[in-house]
């Protein structure tokens, strides 16, 4: 299936339910550069696979980032560019990134602002990857700030869905951007998450394949909010001492339980949020507060954020935004408390 996807006066073909291999059959690719963006892990797993693909005359080179999903980063992007600098700068190029978020970010980054003649093309292998793909904005961090932005969208996003090979942690991660979609977006489609995935069996027997239509369209429209939901409140674990604690898709996946509980603190909408996070324990979610991370550290890393102008989506209710602002200290306290009382609560 291919989906002319439209944002921001940019627009992308998105091809899935069919895999790289066909897709190539229809594209010529000749008289090009080929050059491939992926994270070792990946290289490891598909390079001979991928070079079989291409034919035996085409120039292929490989650039291989750390397994890291903030590769997008200064550092790798500035040894990407040493790296590049070394091709004839006269030669057609296709930039193919392969893998997580982080190779999406910078493949795109790198397409947009190269002087370079290339098209782009991304290969996500996972849901996450294919959700920041989908955003039109390509970040460069340095220590986990953006600093480098540009609005890109690649040329053609292929989803092969026999490439991925995500379980375990990385199903959950993967499971996580739909639920960003519920809650932004649709009450009825966060029902629908809960009707159909209701343990862990479930969810790591059952493909995401018939939900992408969905996540697709939530994402042309309100992309953007969808993606950052849950930013602000991870910001305020990389400010805090013990952070470290908690893995980077771990620190999301508490910002958004987090900011959904403070939305509900401050707008008083009904949403069985206790069931809510029982239900997150059955699918395998670690949703524990770190005993070694202080309420009081942890608002105070917030603060932080706060005062360098950062702001969180306040839901109206599930499903709908109301706006955008800071949330007040006193209600960031309010909000940690809860959250640790409902999980002792749970564990009784």
């Amino acid at each position: 299936m291919e989906w002319v996807y439209h944002k921001k006066q940019l627009q992308t073909s998105i091809i899935y339910g069919e895999t790289f291999a066909s897709q190539l059959k229809s594209i010529s690719v000749s008289n090009k550069h080929l050059f491939l963006i992926t994270n070792q892990r990946y290289y490891d797993l598909f390079s001979d696979k991928l070079i079989q693909l291409f034919d035996d005359k085409l120039e292929l080179d490989w650039y291989i980032c750390k397994n890291d999903s903030r590769c997008n980063n200064l550092n790798e992007l500035k040894n990407l560019l040493d790296f590049i600098t070394e091709f004839n700068q006269q030669e057609e190029f296709i930039f193919l990134g392969v893998g997580n978020e982080g190779v999406v970010q910078l493949t795109t980054f790198l397409y947009k602002t190269s002087m370079l003649l290339s098209d782009c093309w991304l290969l996500p292998l996972s849901v996450q990857a294919l959700s920041k793909a989908l955003i039109t904005e390509a970040q460069i961090e340095f220590k986990n700030q953006p600093v480098l932005q540009s609005s890109v969208l690649a040329e053609k996003i292929i989803y092969d869905h026999t490439l991925m090979t995500n379980q375990g942690e990385g199903k959950l991660v993967d499971f996580l951007v739909f639920i960003r979609c519920g809650l932004v977006c649709s009450h009825d489609f966060l029902r629908m998450l809960f009707k159909n995935y209701s343990d862990t069996t479930r969810l790591n027997q059952q493909s995401f394949n018939g939900m992408l239509d969905e996540m697709i369209r939530y994402y042309e429209k309100d992309g953007d909010m969808i993606d950052q939901f849950g930013r602000l409140f991870e910001q305020g674990f990389l400010e805090t001492a013990n952070g470290h604690l908690l893995s980077a898709h771990m620190k999301r996946f508490l910002g958004c339980l987090l900011q959904l509980l403070w939305s509900q603190e401050v707008n008083e909408f009904s949403f069985h949020y206790k069931n809510f996070i029982i239900w997150l324990i059955h699918l395998g979610f670690p949703v524990d507060f770190p005993e070694q991370i202080l309420v009081s550290d942890y608002v105070e890393g917030m603060v932080k954020c706060i005062t360098r102008g950062e702001t969180a989506a306040l839901l109206e209710e599930v499903g709908e935004v109301a706006q955008y602002q800071q949330p007040k200290v006193e209600e960031l306290l309010k909000t940690v408390e809860k959250y640790k009382t409902i999980l002792k609560e749970i564990r009784g």
